[in-house]
């Protein structure tokens, strides 16, 4: 049988190369993507090492997969347009983030053709990219992995502008506009959890358009924890990723100071970019915090194997993978509808109310306090990630979309 020909079209996070490399053993993948280094421009890449502080050279690898070998198109000048824009501030990360879009959604037209199907991230579609692969007959599913950009407003404003951070995440960015209008064009909207259809839903999109299919998580991190017993009596939490505002920064300092104030022995550590809460950190002068810059996933494992808690009370996301990697590990998880988690209150996590301190103190206390809970809720973590959040499942969903799509294509 003639395999599916797909497109994969994305410009920045790479979630969507890992999707072509696993989907690459059921279709015929081609990726369009930003910049590759080839041998005689990867100096390129030294300088920009240099500049931001870290080695790009493995993070960059991660765009050419063996697999994808001869099948991988770079568009190179939207990515350096944009590093300049940051680099040399020649115009706001708003303007520059739409333009660097519009590049890079005009210079991929030339790709797309020969294919069944293009995959496309949301914001990759700019500049008649999504019309092109309409007018030659090609179906379009645009991935799109955050909430719908009116609920990010209504749940994010506030929160930004009291802490004088700007907001950029609104209707009122273009943006965030040219998204929506590309998920409005393509014939499915792929979203990475339940919470993401519902706030599509809630903004006029209809339900059969929104389909969910969660991302995988790697098989090395299931089960990792095996000792659901606290040491020294002082119960570790553990939040991963970039602690921000977004991900309920405020509201776990809240907690914390609360918690400290009335005795309760914890110490709590952040792993991850923390820097943009640098001044939050200080203002609620929590005692016993650790912050441990972006590690690699080797030895983040570690760190989720020997926490007691994880907490994620994020207040908007898509599908947050840190998260999905502390269940998978056998965490008992403290998150919040928002977060995305395939999490059932009190059955493989507690759910508790966004922006809520008192929930996020009762739900801590309360794994403090229980560590039949903890283990119970853990290890009920660990098996529906195992049992139904794969890679290989999400490949096998995707896929199994494709097909509907082409075979029924009214659904």
């Amino acid at each position: 049988m003639k395999k599916i020909r797909v497109i994969v079209s994305t410009f920045g996070p790479l979630h969507l190369l890992k999707s072509a490399e696993i989907l690459n053993k059921y279709v015929q993948v081609t990726v369009i993507q930003g910049w590759i280094p080839s041998w005689w421009n990867k100096w390129v890449l030294s300088i920009a090492s240099n500049l931001v502080g870290r080695d790009l050279f493995k993070s960059f690898k991660r765009r050419t997969p063996d697999c994808l070998k001869g099948n991988n198109k770079s568009i190179g000048f939207a990515e350096f347009y944009l590093w300049a824009c940051k680099l040399f501030k020649l115009q706001t990360p708003l303007k520059s983030s739409y333009n660097a879009a519009c590049i890079y959604g005009w210079s991929s037209k030339r790709h797309i053709k020969n294919a069944d199907v293009l995959h496309v991230r949301s914001g990759s579609g700019f500049c008649g990219a999504i019309e092109k692969a309409r007018k030659k007959g090609i179906k379009v599913v645009v991935d799109h992995s955050i909430a719908h950009p009116m609920f990010m407003d209504k749940q994010l404003r506030e929160e930004y502008t009291r802490n004088n951070v700007v907001f950029d995440l609104g209707m009122d960015n273009p943006f965030w506009t040219g998204i929506v209008s590309d998920c409005k064009k393509g014939d499915v909207v792929l979203v990475n959890s339940q919470f993401v259809k519902d706030t599509f839903v809630a903004n006029g999109f209809a339900p059969e358009k929104i389909k969910v299919i969660l991302l995988g998580v790697r098989e090395d991190f299931f089960f990792l924890k095996k000792d659901y017993s606290i040491k020294d009596n002082t119960i570790k939490i553990l939040f991963t990723g970039s602690f921000g505002f977004r991900k309920g920064a405020e509201y776990i300092l809240k907690a914390l100071a609360e918690l400290h104030q009335e005795g309760f022995k914890y110490e709590f550590t952040c792993v991850g970019n923390s820097m943009s809460s640098t001044e939050l950190i200080a203002k609620y002068n929590i005692k016993h915090i650790n912050r441990v810059n972006t590690i690699p996933q080797e030895e983040l494992k570690t760190y989720l194997a020997t926490s007691d808690i994880y907490l994620f009370p994020s207040l908007c996301e898509g599908c947050a993978s840190s998260g999905m990697e502390a269940m998978a590990a056998g965490m008992p998880v403290i998150a919040t509808i928002e977060s995305g988690l395939p999490i059932e209150d009190g059955v493989n996590g507690i759910i508790g109310r966004s922006k809520n301190v008192h929930d996020i103190k009762n739900a801590i206390k309360l794994l403090a306090s229980d560590t039949r809970k903890r283990e119970t809720l853990g290890l009920a973590a660990a098996n529906k990630i195992a049992t139904h959040y794969t890679w290989d499942n999400y490949a096998q969903n995707v896929f199994s979309l494709y097909n509907q799509l082409l075979n029924n294509p009214t659904k």
